[in-house]
C-alpha cells in the first residue's frame, strides 16, 4: 500500500510512504511501485522495495507438510524441527498446538540434547522442538488443513503450518464405469472389464466383490493381487433381464461402486 503527495510544485520534492504486508513471508521479497506523473519529458518512474523478512524460528525442512499413505504420517508420525532464529530474543515455547481438523493430531516434544538427524530431519540441538504430525482416519481426498502453534516470541508470537492430506479411495476402479455391449448378432450375453488397484495400505486378499442385478456376475482375475481384472459377465436372458446393476468392490471396511450398464442399442441398430 502507498500514499503520497499529489500536487508537487517545479524543483520542489515531494514523498511517497509504502507500506509492506509481511506476514507469511520470509527471506528476501521484493515490491514493484510505479509513479506515474504529468511530466511529458519522461514516463512513469518504477521504484522498488527490498526487505529481508526475519521470522522467530525456522520450521526445517520445509515450513509445510504433505501426508499421503505411501509417506510418513499415517502409520507412522510426520516430523518437523521447529528452531528459533538466532537473532530473536526470548525463549521458544512451543505451546496451545492446535489442528483445522478432528482427525489430524499434532504433539511437541522439547529437544533436550544433541540428536543426531533423521530422515528429512537435520541435526537437533538443545531448545529446538519436535512437532509429530498424524492423520487418524483422514476421508477420502485431498485436504488442506493446519497445524497452529504459539511460540512465546516476539516476532512471530503464532505460527501456522499448512498441511496437505491425500488419502485415495480403498481401490482404484479404471475407467469409472462399464458399459457392456452385446454381440451385433443378438446372441444373448455379453461381457467386460475394468482395471483395479488396491490401495498400499490394504490387504488385496481381502477383496470382496459382490452385483445387485439378477443376470450379471462378477469375478477376480487374478484373485487375491493388488492389482487386477474385475470381468462382469451378463446372460442376458429372458424378456425381463436387468440391463443395469451396481457391482460392489469392498476390501475391509471401505467400499467403492462400479455402475454397470448394458448397451441394448447396439442390438437394436448393429453398425
Amino acid at each position: 500500500m502507498a500514499s503520497f503527495d499529489e500536487v508537487v510544485p517545479p524543483g520542489k520534492a515531494g514523498s511517497i510512504r509504502a507500506s509492506v504486508h509481511t506476514a507469511n513471508y520470509k527471506g528476501a521479497i521484493g515490491k514493484s511501485i510505479t509513479v506515474t506523473h504529468d511530466d511529458k519529458s519522461q514516463g512513469p518512474i518504477p521504484l522498488s522495495v527490498v526487505a529481508k523478512i526475519v521470522g522467530s524460528v525456522d520450521v526445517l525442512p520445509y515450513p509445510a507438510m504433505q501426508l499421503a499413505r505411501h509417506r510418513r504420517g499415517f502409520e507412522e508420525p510426520a516430523l518437523l524441527l521447529v528452531r528459533q532464529d538466532p537473532t530473536e530474543k526470548g525463549t521458544l515455547a512451543v505451546d496451545k498446538v492446535t489442528t483445522t481438523a478432528k482427525w489430524l493430531k499434532a504433539t511437541t516434544r522439547k529437544v533436550e540434547k544433541v540428536e543426531p538427524a533423521l530422515v528429512g530431519l537435520p541435526e537437533s540441538h538443545p531448545g529446538d522442538v519436535i512437532i509429530s504430525i498424524q492423520a487418524s482416519g483422514a476421508p477420502v481426498g485431498t485436504h488442506i488443513e493446519s497445524v497452529i502453534f504459539k511460540t512465546g516470541l516476539m516476532r512471530e508470537p503464532e505460527v501456522t503450518i499448512p498441511v496437505t492430506v491425500t488419502v485415495d479411495p480403498a481401490v482404484t476402479l479404471q475407467p469409472g464405469d462399464l458399459i457392456l455391449n452385446p454381440a451385433a448378432d443378438g446372441a444373448d450375453g455379453a461381457t467386460g472389464q475394468v482395471l483395479v488397484a488396491v490401495r498400499d495400505d490394504l490387504d488385496p486378499k481381502e477383496v470382496k466383490l459382490a452385483t445387485e442385478g439378477a443376470g450379471f456376475s462378477v469375478r477376480a482375475d487374478p484373485p487375491g493381487e493388488r492389482a487386477f481384472r474385475l470381468i462382469v459377465d451378463w446372460s442376458g436372458k429372458g424378456s425381463h433381464a436387468a440391463t443395469q446393476t451396481v457391482v460392489h468392490v469392498k476390501v475391509g471396511t471401505e467400499t467403492v461402486d462400479l455402475p454397470v450398464r448394458v448397451n441394448l442399442a447396439r442390438v437394436a441398430n448393429p453398425s
